[in-house]
C-alpha cells in the first residue's frame, strides 16, 4: 500500500501483549509487544548498517506503556523496559516488517 497507508484506530491491548491497528483500507493487524520490542528500527537496535543489527533477546514479557504520533507517517512506542527510540512508519507496519 507504500505511502497511503493510515492508521483508522490504533488500540493498545495490554491484556492481550498486542497493538492493533485498524488501517484506512479496512485492514486490521495486531502486532505483538515482543515482536515490536525486538525488531525496533531505531538506530541503537539496528546500527546504521546490517551487520551492526543487535540480536535483541528476553522481550516475552513488554509492554507498551505510550504511543505517540510522529507526524504523518509513524507512531514512537515506549516500551516498559525503558526504550523509546523507534519510529514506526506506517508503511513498514502496514508491509508487515514487524511481524515475525
Amino acid at each position: 500500500m507504500g505511502t497511503t497507508a493510515v492508521p483508522a484506530a490504533i488500540r493498545n491491548c495490554p491484556d492481550k501483549g498486542y497493538l492493533e491497528i485498524d488501517w484506512n483500507d479496512g485492514r486490521t493487524v495486531t502486532y505483538r509487544y515482543e515482536d515490536l520490542r525486538v525488531l525496533c528500527p531505531c538506530a541503537g537496535c539496528q546500527g546504521h548498517a546490517p551487520e551492526q543489527a543487535k540480536v535483541i533477546t528476553g522481550k516475552e514479557d513488554v509492554k507498551i506503556i505510550h504511543i505517540e504520533l510522529a507526524g504523518n507517517y509513524a507512531i514512537r512506542l515506549e516500551f516498559d523496559d525503558g526504550h523509546g527510540t523507534g519510529l514506526y512508519t506506517f508503511t513498514q507496519m502496514y508491509d508487515g516488517e514487524f511481524n515475525h
